[in-house]
């Protein structure tokens, strides 16, 4: 994505594009139009990493490697199973910021037909000629923040496999349509 706010939009597009194919259209379907383009908007290695904080650096490249992976999976789930109705919701961007030389933020919303209007912060950084998102502020609820609490808690008590599997739980979850 050559431009942050570039990044933004062609997200936007996917996720409405998940909406307006409906619950009707099934899991696997918008499952299949929003990966691409989170796999590409987001930088899950940085996502990771920020996400596990110290903890990161004491995982094997092997361990690394399947976090990541995991992660983007989850992030896919996340929003194929969730953006699965359309009644008329719009997204826009408002305002673009440069914070310092290869980050940026974008904040956007979503309105929904009844005019409520959800915001979504998103902190962008340079990659090569691409702008991608490390963490995304929902209605004022840092995502890094929420991973980084849940997951270290859960890295420190039971473990690597045990955040792992946890995680595949709840992929496994929006694909049955258990979770939202």
């Amino acid at each position: 994505m050559g431009s942050p706010d570039g990044a933004i939009e062609s997200l936007d597009a996917a996720l409405l594009k998940s909406m307006e194919l409906g619950k009707s259209a099934g899991y696997s379907r918008r499952y299949r139009v929003v990966a691409p383009v989170v796999s590409r908007v987001f930088n899950f290695e940085r996502i990771a990493e920020l996400t596990l904080g110290p903890d990161w650096q004491k995982l094997s490249a092997a361990q690394q490697k399947t976090f990541v992976e995991v992660l983007r999976e989850y992030t896919i789930a996340t929003y194929a199973g969730r953006f699965d109705s359309y009644a008329g919701e719009h997204f826009a961007i408002v305002q673009t910021q440069t914070f310092q030389p290869g980050t940026e933020g974008v904040y956007a919303t979503l309105t929904e037909h009844d005019g409520k209007v959800h915001r979504f912060d998103y902190l962008l950084q340079k990659e090569g000629d691409d702008w991608r998102i490390v963490n995304v502020v929902a209605d004022g609820v840092s995502d890094l923040a929420l991973k980084r609490a849940e997951y270290t808690e859960t890295l420190r008590k039971k473990g690597f496999d045990a955040l792992i599997q946890h995680l595949k739980k709840q992929i496994q979850a929006y694909r049955d349509g258990d979770k939202q």
